[in-house]
C-alpha cells in the first residue's frame, strides 16, 4: 500500500474534484466509504455516476456540503495552520485537484510562511488487488487513528474532521488501482492544530514518513501485499501523471525522470571528483542547479537536475536524493569521491560560475577512450570483481555500493549504446540501482580514502558515446550501425561486459546468501533474458572477425588475460595439494606483461603441476577463455607450433589436451541429456518458492485472525475508555444515565474478557504458522508472486535459453580444443617414427623450420595468450609458409 501525502488550500475544490467526474472522465462509483462521525450520515454517503448534467450537478452539491461540514472548526476558531512553503508554485501540480497546493521548501531554499489547512492523502493498493468498501472503511479508520486525526479517550485531544472518497477502477478496462482519497483539515474540533511533525516517542517525524511506517503496519495486519522497498530498502521514486502524459505524448519509451536516473548515475560514476561531476552533467545535457546552504553561497549541500532537449528545459527538476537514495551529494561525498575541503571548494566554484546546461570550459571526452583507456578498465574491473568476491555476504551496506557501482557501468553501456531507448543494460541497471538503496542512511558503506570504484570502466564507454547508437538490443553486426565498430574495440567491450556480468552476479549471490531470493531471482532473471543474449551475440560476431585483429586488439586483450591469468594462477593447485599462492616471481611476471609492453612473460621457474580444466571454470570465466581464444586464433602466426616444443613439452600438452577435451565431451552429453545447470537451478528455485509459497496462505489466514481480534480488544478498549469518561463526567443526580453506562461498561468489560484468551490463541497459532513457512511476513507476497505459473515458466524458459547459448558456445570451444589436440597427436605420433639421428637434429635446431614469408596478421606483434593453456611459449609459429598450421 503506497500513501501519496499534499497540503493544500481549498477544501471545496478537492471534494468537489473527488466526488466530480474527474479530469479524464476517470472517476466512476464515487462514494464516501469513511470519515469522522459527523460525516458519516446517510444522507452524505450517498453514490454517484457517470457525467450526465443531473449527476454532476447533485455530485457537487454533496460535494459543497461535506467541504463546508469538514471546515466549520477553522471558519468557527479561525485558526491558520501555517508551513514554510516556497514562494512560488512550480509546475502542473500547483492547482492539482483543485485544491491550490502548497508546495513544501527544501532545506536551504528561499521560502515563505503560507497558510495550507487541507491534508490530502492516497492510499493506492498494489496493481491486483481489491478490497471491498467495508474492507477500505477499516484501513480508513485506522491509518487516520494511527495518524493522529482521531479523539483521545481521555480528551486531552479533540477529533479532527475528514472523509474517505473512494472511486471505481478507471482505465477503459478497469485496470487503475484501488485506492481511496482522504481529505482531512487539520484544525480540530477545539480549534487546536493536527500535529504533522511529532507523533510520539519511538515513531517517525514527519506525516510522510509515518504514513510510510502506518502503511507497513496496515500491510502486515491486513494481508496485503508488502511494498518490499520499504522493508528492505530500493525504492526509487515514480513518476507524476505529468510525466507520464508527457512521454506518451512525445512516444519516449520512458519519463525524463527515469532517464536522469540513469544518465546522472553513470555521469556520477564516471566522475573523478565532485567538479567533475558537476562539468560532466552539463556535457551530457543535463541542467543542474545546486543547493547552497543558508547564509551565503559558499557551501552547496545538495543539488537537483532537469533534462534538455533540442535547448529547451523539459519535465520537472528532481533532486539527487529523489532519483535514488545513493545519488545524493552526500551519499556520492562518501561513496565516490575522495572527499577533501579543497575538492568542495573547486566544486562549489564550479557550480557558481556555469549556468545550467553549459559547460564551463568546454573540455570533451577525448583521449579517454584510447587503447590504454581500454586496458586500464578491463584490468580495473578484473581485480574489483576479485575483491569484491571476498566480502561476506553478510555485509549489506558494501554490498549495496558494489550494486550503484556496477548499476552505474550498466548505465554507462545504455548510454553508449541504447541512448533515450533503453534496452537490456537499462534493464540491468535498475535492477542494480535497487539493490543499492540501503533500508537506512545508517547502512551506508563509506569508502576508505584510495579505493577504488569501477569509473574507469564507466568513463571509458561514455567517452565512446560519439559511435552510433545499436538500438535496443545493442548488437553489433553488420546489419546495424554498431557494425562500424573496430574489432579491437568490440574485444574490449566484451571483455569489459563480462566482467559486469560476473560482478551482478556475485551480487545477486549475496541477495541469496541472505535469504532475498525475490530480489535475487529478478536480478539473475534480468542478466539471463536480457544481457546475456547481447554477450552471446558480441561474441559471434567476434568471432566472425577473428582475422581483423591489429595492434589495439592485441594490446587490450593481453591486459585482460594479463590479469585473469594471474587469478587463475594463484587457484591452481595440485592434486593432492592445499592450495598456495603462486610464487611472487610468477605474479610480478603476469602483472608486467599485463600493463607493460606487449612481450611475452617468461615462463615461472615452478610451475603449477596442474591448470584448470576449461570444464571447471565458472561460466564468466568460461567466456573469457573463449574470447581469448578467439583472439589467439586471429594470429595465425602465432598459433600453437608442437613441432617446436620439447619432448616432455609435448607429452605434458598431450596428456593436458586429452583430458580436458574427455572431460567437456562428457560435460556436454550430460547437459544434452539432463539439461543444462541455469535451467536445473531455476527448477530448484520453483520448487522451493511454489513449496514455500504453499504454507504461506495458512500464515496469512493466521495472522488476519489475530489482527481481527488485537483490532477488535482495541476498538473494545478505547470504548471502555469513552464510557468510563462519560460516567465521570455525568452528574451523579442522573442516576439512570449512570446506571446505563456501568452497564454498557460492564458489558464491554466482559466482551474483553472473552477476546483476551481467543487472541492469545490466535497469536500463538500466527507464530507457529509464521515459523512453519520459514519466510519472513514481508516476503511473502513476493514469494506468492514469484511462484506464479506465469512467472516459474518465464524463469524457466530465459534459463533454458541461457543453457543453449552456453552450450553452443562449448561445444564451439570443444571443436578448437579438438583440432589443437589433432595437431599435437599428429606431433606425437611423427616424433615416434624419428630415427635418433634425425631427433638430434631437430634439437640442434629447436624444432624450427626456416622463416617463410610473413604475413600482415600479426604485424610483428606478441599475441594474447589463453589463460588456461599457461604461459606462451616461444617459438611458435607455422612450420612452412607462414600460414595457421591445419
Amino acid at each position: 500500500m503506497i500513501p501519496k501525502i499534499r497540503r493544500g488550500q481549498r477544501m471545496t475544490g478537492l471534494l468537489v474534484y473527488l466526488l466530480g467526474k474527474g479530469d479524464h472522465n476517470e472517476h466512476r462509483d464515487r462514494h464516501i466509504i469513511a470519515g469522522s462521525p459527523t460525516i458519516m450520515r446517510s444522507v452524505l454517503l450517498e453514490h454517484f455516476d457517470g457525467t450526465s448534467k443531473e449527476v454532476t450537478e447533485a455530485a457537487r452539491k454533496l460535494a459543497l456540503e461535506v467541504a463546508h461540514e469538514i471546515d466549520i472548526p477553522r471558519q468557527l476558531y479561525g485558526t491558520q495552520v501555517r508551513m514554510r512553503a516556497r514562494s512560488v508554485a512550480v509546475g502542473v501540480g500547483a492547482r492539482e485537484l483543485g485544491m491550490d497546493v502548497v508546495e513544501p521548501a527544501s532545506k536551504g531554499e528561499a521560502s515563505v510562511m503560507r497558510d495550507a489547512p487541507v491534508w490530502h492523502c492516497v492510499l493506492a493498493l498494489t496493481p491486483g488487488e481489491e478490497l471491498d468498501d467495508a474492507k477500505w472503511e477499516q484501513i480508513a479508520n485506522d491509518f487516520m487513528d494511527r495518524m493522529g486525526f482521531t479523539g483521545s479517550p481521555d480528551g486531552k485531544r479533540a477529533q479532527a474532521r475528514w472523509a474517505a472518497v473512494r472511486h471505481g477502477h478507471s482505465g477503459e478496462q478497469g485496470e487503475g488501482q484501488d485506492h481511496i482519497h482522504i481529505a482531512a483539515s487539520l484544525v480540530r474540533e477545539d480549534g487546536s492544530k493536527v500535529s504533522t511533525f511529532d507523533y510520539g516517542p519511538g515513531r517517525a517525524k514527519g506525516d510522510w514518513k509515518r504514513a510510510q511506517e502506518v502503511a507497513g503496519e496496515l500491510e502486515h495486519e491486513y494481508g496485503l501485499q508488502v511494498l518490499v522497498s520499504r522493508e528492505q530498502g530500493g525504492g526509487l521514486s515514480g513518476n507524476s501523471r505529468a510525466e507520464i502524459e508527457r512521454a506518451k505524448a512525445t512516444g519516449a519509451p520512458e519519463t525524463e525522470r527515469e532517464r536522469l536516473r540513469r544518465m546522472v548515475r553513470a555521469v556520477a560514476t564516471a566522475a573523478d571528483s565532485e567538479t567533475e561531476f558537476v562539468e560532466s552533467l552539463r556535457e551530457a545535457g543535463i541542467s543542474a542547479a545546486p543547493r547552497w546552504a543558508a547564509g551565503g553561497r559558499e557551501q552547496v549541500t545538495g543539488y537537483k537536475v532537469r533534462m534538455r532537449r533540442a535547448g529547451e528545459e523539459v519535465g520537472p527538476w528532481v533532486g539527487g536524493g529523489t532519483l535514488a537514495g545513493d545519488l545524493s551529494l552526500t551519499a556520492l561525498r562518501e561513496q565516490q569521491w575522495d572527499d577533501t575541503p579543497a575538492g568542495r571548494a573547486d566544486a562549489a566554484a564550479a557550480w557558481k560560475h556555469s549556468r545550467p546546461g553549459q559547460a564551463r570550459d568546454g573540455r570533451s571526452q577525448q583521449g579517454r577512450g584510447g587503447v590504454e583507456a581500454w586496458r586500464q578498465a578491463a584490468a580495473d574491473a578484473g581485480q574489483w570483481r576479485a575483491r569484491m568476491a571476498e566480502v561476506p555476504h553478510t555485509d549489506r551496506a558494501q554490498w549495496a555500493w558494489a550494486a550503484g557501482q556496477a548499476a552505474g557501468v550498466f548505465a554507462a553501456w545504455s548510454e553508449s549504446l541504447e541512448g533515450d531507448r533503453p534496452g537490456p543494460f537499462a534493464r540491468a541497471a535498475h535492477e542494480l540501482t535497487r539493490s543499492a538503496q540501503p533500508l537506512r542512511r545508517t547502512d551506508r558503506y563509506r569508502i576508505q580514502r584510495g579505493q577504488r570504484s569501477l569509473g574507469a570502466a564507466a568513463r571509458v564507454l561514455l567517452a565512446s558515446r560519439s559511435r552510433p547508437a545499436t538500438g535496443g538490443q545493442a548488437r553489433p553486426g553488420a546489419s546495424d550501425p554498431a557494425g562500424e565498430i573496430a574489432a579491437a574495440i568490440l574485444a574490449a567491450m566484451l571483455l569489459l561486459l563480462l566482467l559486469a556480468i560476473a560482478i551482478a552476479l556475485e551480487i545477486a549471490r549475496a541477495h541469496r546468501s541472505r535469504g532475498e531470493l525475490a530480489r535475487a531471482v529478478a536480478l539473475e532473471y534480468s542478466l539471463q533474458h536480457h544481457v546475456d543474449p547481447v554477450r552471446a551475440a558480441w561474441e559471434a560476431s567476434l568471432e566472425s572477425r577473428r582475422y581483423q585483429w591489429d595492434r589495439d586488439a592485441a594490446d587490450v586483450v593481453a591486459a585482460a588475460a594479463g590479469h585473469t591469468a594471474q587469478r587463475v594462477a594463484e587457484q591452481e593447485t595440485s592434486p593432492a595439494e592445499t592450495p598456495r599462492p603462486a610464487s611472487t616471481t610468477a605474479r610480478d611476471t603476469v602483472v608486467a606483461a599485463a600493463s607493460g609492453p606487449l612481450t611475452a612473460p617468461t615462463a615461472p621457474s615452478s610451475a603449477p603441476k596442474r591448470r584448470p580444466y576449461y570444464s571447471e571454470l565458472s561460466a564468466e570465466d568460461k567466456a573469457r577463455v573463449r574470447t581469448i581464444a578467439v583472439a589467439n586464433a586471429g594470429f595465425a602466426r602465432y598459433d600453437i607450433a608442437p613441432r617446436s616444443w620439447s619432448d616432455e613439452k609435448l607429452e605434458a600438452e598431450l596428456r593436458e589436451l586429452r583430458t580436458e577435451v574427455d572431460l567437456l565431451t562428457r560435460d556436454i552429453d550430460d547437459r544434452r541429456t539432463h539439461g543444462g545447470p541455469h535451467a536445473r537451478q531455476a527448477a530448484a528455485d520453483n520448487a522451493d518458492l511454489t513449496g514455500r509459497a504453499e504454507k504461506i496462505p495458512a500464515a496469512q489466514k493466521a495472522r488476519r485472525a489475530a489482527a481481527d481480534l488485537a483490532r477488535r480488544e482495541r476498538q473494545l478498549t478505547e470504548q471502555r475508555d469513552r464510557l468510563a469518561q462519560q460516567l465521570e463526567q455525568t452528574p451523579r443526580r442522573r442516576m439512570l444515565a449512570r446506571q446505563k453506562l456501568t452497564d454498557q461498561i460492564g458489558e464491554t468489560t466482559g466482551q474483553l474478557g472473552d477476546i483476551a484468551p481467543q487472541l492469545a490463541i490466535a497469536r500463538k497459532a500466527e507464530k507457529a504458522a509464521t515459523t512453519a513457512a520459514a519466510i519472513p511476513a514481508e516476503d511473502w507476497d513476493d514469494t506468492l508472486r514469484e511462484a506464479s505459473e506465469d512467472r516459474r515458466q518465464r524463469r524457466l524458459a530465459a534459463a533454458q535459453d541461457t543453457d543453449r547459448r552456453e552450450l553452443a558456445d562449448d561445444t564451439t570451444h570443444l571443436g578448437r580444443l579438438t583440432r589443437d589436440l589433432a595437431k599435437v597427436e599428429a606431433e606425437h605420433t611423427h616424433r615416434a617414427t624419428l630415427t635418433p639421428a634425425q631427433r638430434a637434429a631437430r634439437q640442434r635446431s629447436g624444432g624450427k623450420a626456416q622463416p617463410g614469408p610473413t604475413t600482415s596478421t600479426a604485424r610483428g606483434t606478441t599475441p594474447p595468450r589463453d589463460p588456461s593453456r599457461g604461459s606462451p611459449q616461444p617459438g611458435r609459429g607455422p612450420e612452412r609458409g607462414g600460414g595457421p598450421e591445419r
